[in-house]
């Protein structure tokens, strides 16, 4: 992949140690190539599993607390994007995290999504799935994806 092909990179972060340095990277990539940074993060639906036949059931709940800081946090993160010179937009996003970032990608023809990945296995992996490894295997363009280091 040129460089100079790389036009929006929409880059996944859920205000962790581990998204900074995604942003990082995002960052270092956007001033090689120009590109936007698109700062995605996605808020999950209240959900239950339960026995078939319902499978999952929506929770009612009142998630304007958690939005609102998320919505503060995700500014935040635009602005310092944005203060090193390069453009920056924002979405916050409701639903499934893989499949959000994997639509979000495809509807603005994002050229590189980059996103850290927890490195779960085992039981938390089989419990979990991974975010990073879905989006993987369903996004429309590259994905750069970041393990989180043991400190």
């Amino acid at each position: 992949m040129n460089p100079k092909t790389i036009k929006r990179i929409v880059v996944a972060t859920d205000f962790s140690e581990l998204s900074a340095e995604v942003i990082d990277t995002a960052v270092a990539f956007a001033r090689d190539s120009g590109a936007t940074v698109d700062l995605v993060h996605v808020t999950a639906e209240m959900a239950y599993a339960v026995p078939p036949p319902m499978d999952v059931i929506q929770v009612p709940v009142d998630v304007s607390k958690v939005m609102a800081e998320a919505t503060a946090r995700l500014d935040e993160a635009q602005e310092r994007v944005r203060a090193l010179g390069l453009v920056c937009e924002g979405s916050l996003l409701v639903g499934r995290a893989d499949t959000e970032i994997v639509e979000h990608a495809a509807k603005t023809k994002a050229d590189l999504i980059i996103l850290g990945t927890h490195g779960r296995s085992g039981l938390g992996h089989a419990l979990l799935g991974s975010i990073a490894e879905k989006v993987v295997q369903h996004a429309h363009c590259p994905v750069l994806t970041l393990p989180m280091h043991q400190r």
